[in-house]
């Protein structure tokens, strides 16, 4: 007798050349779920995503009734992510943007920051935490976000970073809500300052590239000088009072094929909790300085050796691309959440544009302080187009297995603002391709060890053997 299978779950088949010709992977995202199977599994599984399949073969029922098992064949259909939005802005997320002065002068910065520039006043700041507040409360939240970043080095405007903190630590209290705070600093910062920030920020980034070399050849300060000694020092103090902090590094063309070096170097001198490796993207400075990223192919051979560096020493390596365990439809809170406030009191969606002059601007900046209401304004219509650029829309990643974990990318690296939903930046969605399925081949022995099975001779789907004969 004939039996009618559907296909109730998003599915992607793999081609496994590691282990022959023959063999793929079976990929539900939504269920977290990946297998081994032989070539005609695939072909079946190729059939049914097509449409519903109608059969009476022993083996192919077999192999259905296990999918019917693991609730992707013939069960009700799971919703896929979606980040629901309004018509306006409702954030209760917000980074503080300090200012765009720096001690640095790296050569890849996407603020092209200064030792001169300007400063975010006070009330500015206190007034994008009043909006938080008011939104989590309106929302009935019980945690609001206040971040740090540049542009330039937060900690430069020191007294509008310490006093904003606290401005946002006496409304949690006062409304009976949670405050996470972060930060990412360049490290170029004093013991006092450092000392504070490991008493009152919980989440701490810091920039540095790794060997001294390096450091000075990529984040030299504003004379030239090196600026490794100083950043080391801050690290070493973190350490010491066993501060919990990520180190966040920049590759380029300067540390082609020294990746996995710096890394190990990283990890001996500075045994970070968490290490996170971003490729350049060139925008800002690199237009001056002629700065490239690491080529491509040779750039994802070290990332992946580096990965498994990671592991050997049970440290994190993270990449913004690289996110299996992340079931998402937007890659970042560019994509209808984030309120980023400038030193100028603009409202952009990406840390990397603070000014109208940049040409990722138009998409990426939607509001601004009015001074004469005292209070933030949007362009709905610029909102609504970031809230809804999701994956769902995104023509080219409509049959990517990735699609759900790095939901099409960052926007803010799109390669034509004027078709973000139809291009994707080629050398990071090639970079998201093969790291994801990396780490999907890694992990795929502890996602199913036998399914379910009504029959003791019938054992179901084994991880490297299936029952499609």
């Amino acid at each position: 007798m004939k039996e009618t299978y559907f296909l109730n779950a998003d599915c992607y088949v793999i081609p496994y050349e590691e282990k022959g010709p023959d063999s793929f992977i079976a990929y539900f995202p939504i269920q977290s779920l990946s297998f081994e199977i032989n070539k005609d599994a695939a072909e079946v599984l190729g059939s049914i995503k097509e449409g519903p399949i109608k059969t009476n073969d022993p083996s192919v029922k077999r192999f259905f009734q296990d999918l019917v098992n693991l609730r992707v064949v013939n069960n009700n259909k799971e919703p896929v992510p979606y980040a629901p939005f309004k018509d306006f802005p409702t954030p209760t997320y917000t980074l503080l943007l300090l200012t765009n002065k720096c001690q640095l002068k790296c050569v890849y910065c996407y603020g092209e920051s200064k030792k001169e520039g300007v400063l975010m006043p006070m009330y500015l700041a206190k007034k994008a935490i009043d909006v938080l507040v008011k939104n989590a409360i309106d929302k009935n939240e019980r945690m609001f976000h206040v971040g740090y970043h540049g542009g330039g080095e937060p900690t430069i405007n020191w007294k509008v970073l310490k006093g904003s903190y606290l401005y946002a630590v006496e409304k949690s209290r006062k409304n009976n809500l949670h405050l996470h705070s972060s930060i990412c600093t360049n490290g170029m910062i004093s013991q006092e300052k450092a000392n504070w920030i490991i008493e009152n920020i919980q989440d701490v980034a810091i920039s540095m590239d790794g060997t001294p070399e390096l450091q000075k050849k990529q984040r030299p300060m504003q004379n030239g000088r090196n600026s490794f000694n100083k950043v080391a020092a801050t690290i070493d103090l973190f350490n010491k009072q066993k501060k919990v902090f990520n180190i966040r590094l920049t590759a380029t063309e300067f540390s082609h094929g020294k990746l996995l070096d710096t890394i190990h170097f990283v990890i001996d001198r500075f045994n970070p909790p968490v290490i996170s490796i971003e490729p350049l993207y060139e925008c800002g400075r690199c237009a001056s300085t002629g700065c490239k990223p690491p080529p491509l192919d040779d750039f994802i051979k070290e990332m992946l050796d580096v990965i498994e560096l990671g592991k050997s020493w049970d440290i994190p390596i993270q990449y913004s691309g690289n996110r299996l365990a992340n079931i998402i439809s937007r890659f970042c809170g560019a994509q209808g959440s984030n309120f980023f406030i400038t030193p100028k009191g603009y409202v952009t969606a990406c840390l990397e544009v603070t000014e109208l002059y940049e040409s990722r601007a138009d998409y990426l900046i939607y509001g601004k302080y009015d001074p004469g209401i005292k209070d933030f304004t949007f362009d709905t219509n610029k909102y609504k187009r970031l809230a809804g650029s999701q994956v769902h829309n995104f023509e080219t990643c409509t049959d990517c297995f990735g699609k759900w974990h790095c939901a099409g990318d960052c926007i803010a690296k799109a390669p034509d603002f004027s078709r973000v939903t139809q291009v994707r930046n080629e050398y990071r969605c090639k970079l998201n391709k093969t790291l994801l399925r990396q780490s999907l081949i890694d992990t795929m022995n502890s996602q199913i060890s036998l399914t379910a099975s009504s029959e003791k001779n019938d054992p179901g789907i084994l991880l490297h053997n299936n029952n499609l004969r």
